[in-house]
This record gives structure tokens, C-alpha cells and sequence, in this order.
């Protein structure tokens, strides 16, 4: 009788599987993947199944009204897919109109009327004639429009005078304070610009002359010399001085 066993020289006998199945899953993990894959299939049977008990109750509440109503439902959103409402945008609320606080108006048209119908009657005083005598100290013009000064100041006068008579509390009193008394004083000093006047006319006793101004050298030389201060240079009899231009 033939023998055919194959000899192994005592070696362990090899099959086709090769060294990939002589890897062996531990008992522990192969329960733990076990029960995972068993919890898969568990959670999806009762997933299916409740989809069929959902699909039968609703089937059940599925009544020819319901399903109507849905059809409509359903109709509605579709036109409204297809066709969607213009939406009107409100229109803007008006801005509210801004109503300009009405100026108020002047008690005078101008300086010349400010000064005849108020200067005139408020602020009364002796007024010097052609006499000139010592008691009568203060100098008016008929003609006060004639004098540059004079008109400015009148001017200004009238400005004040428009600006604070609506006042309710110490307007006046500023009026009177601080414009109508020194401007009057001004005008109607002995040495003021109606030093020549009288109330018999205009300039009858002379004329003032302009103020002394020499021809202006330009702008570099005015700078100059404008604001310089004088420094002496040291302890000399004869101080040496230097104009200094710059400031530090």
C-alpha cells in the first residue's frame, strides 16, 4: 500500500489563508462587536416598524376633508410659488416741516430814524452854543450823519438797541450800561468829534483835522518792526540795543 502523507520535517502543516488568518479576535471584543451589530439591526426593525404604524394612523386621519383641505393647502403655495404678491413698500412719513422762528421786527427802519425819534427825546442834555459857556459841557452835531464817527457809533447804537429790547430781565439795563451811556459820553465829550459844532449848524467853528498817518513801507517792513522787543546787550554806558522779531 502507498503511503501519502506528505512529509513535514516535524514543521507545522501551512494552508491557503496565509498569515492574515493566524490573527485571532479576542472572546471580549468579538461579544462587544456582536452586541453592537445585534443593536444596529434591533434599532432598525423598530424604525421600520414605526414607520408603518405611523404610515397607518395617519392613513386612518387622512379623511376626505382633511385631504381637501391639504389639496387647497397645497394648491395656495404652489400659486404663490409661481406667482408671488408685489409687496408695496409704504411710503416714507413726511419729514417734519421745520418752522423758522419768525424774526422779530425792528422798532426803527435805521440809524437816522433810531436817533430822531429815540436819541433825541431819551437822552437830553444842555448842549453848548456859540457861547461856549464853562457850565455847558457837552457837544452835539444837527448834522451828526456828517461824521464818520459819529454815524458808526449811532449805527452800532441802533444795532444794540434792536438786539436787546425784547428782553424780559436785564436787557435794558445792559442797553443802558453798556452801549447808550459810553456811547453818548463819547460823542458828546467837549474833545469828541462835535468839538467844532454847535446846535446852530455844522463845523461853524472848525474843522477837525484827520489823524496823522504816515505812507505805509509794505509788509516786510511792518512786520519788522511791528512788535519788536528792545533787549539790551550788557552792562555798557551806551547800551547797545538789538530788535528781536521772533518770539520764542
Amino acid at each position: 500500500m502507498t503511503d501519502t502523507t506528505t512529509s513535514t520535517n516535524g514543521a507545522a502543516p501551512t494552508n491557503g489563508a496565509g498569515p492574515a488568518a493566524a490573527q485571532i479576535i479576542p472572546t471580549a471584543e468579538l461579544g462587544e462587536l456582536m452586541d453592537a451589530v445585534v443593536r444596529k439591526a434591533v434599532s432598525a426593525k423598530f424604525a421600520e416598524k414605526a414607520k408603518d404604524i405611523a404610515a397607518e394612523v395617519v392613513e386612518k386621519l387622512l379623511t376626505p376633508e382633511i385631504r381637501e383641505q391639504m389639496a387647497e393647502t397645497a394648491a395656495h403655495e404652489a400659486e404663490l410659488a409661481l406667482n408671488p404678491p408685489v409687496v408695496v413698500e409704504p411710503e416714507p412719513e413726511p419729514e417734519p416741516v421745520v418752522v423758522a422762528e419768525e424774526k422779530p421786527k425792528n422798532e426803527y427802519d435805521n440809524e437816522y430814524d433810531f436817533v430822531q425819534d429815540y436819541v433825541c427825546n431819551v437822552y437830553r442834555r444842555e448842549i453848548a452854543g456859540s457861547s461856549r459857556t464853562a457850565k455847558q459841557n457837552f457837544r452835539w452835531c444837527p448834522q451828526w450823519w456828517r461824521h464818520g464817527e459819529a454815524r458808526g457809533r449811532l449805527k452800532a447804537l441802533w444795532t444794540a438797541f434792536e438786539a436787546l429790547r425784547q428782553g424780559e430781565t436785564v436787557e435794558q439795563s445792559v442797553f443802558w450800561l453798556t452801549h447808550f451811556g459810553p456811547q453818548m459820553n463819547a460823542l458828546m465829550d467837549p474833545e469828541g468829534p462835535f468839538k467844532h459844532c454847535s446846535p446852530e449848524g455844522h463845523n461853524i467853528h472848525g474843522v477837525l483835522a484827520e489823524l496823522p498817518m504816515d505812507p505805509w513801507p509794505g509788509e516786510t517792513e511792518a512786520e519788522a518792526t511791528a512788535s519788536g522787543l528792545v533787549v539790551p546787550t550788557g552792562p555798557t554806558v551806551h547800551h547797545q540795543r538789538i530788535i528781536r522779531t521772533d518770539f520764542p
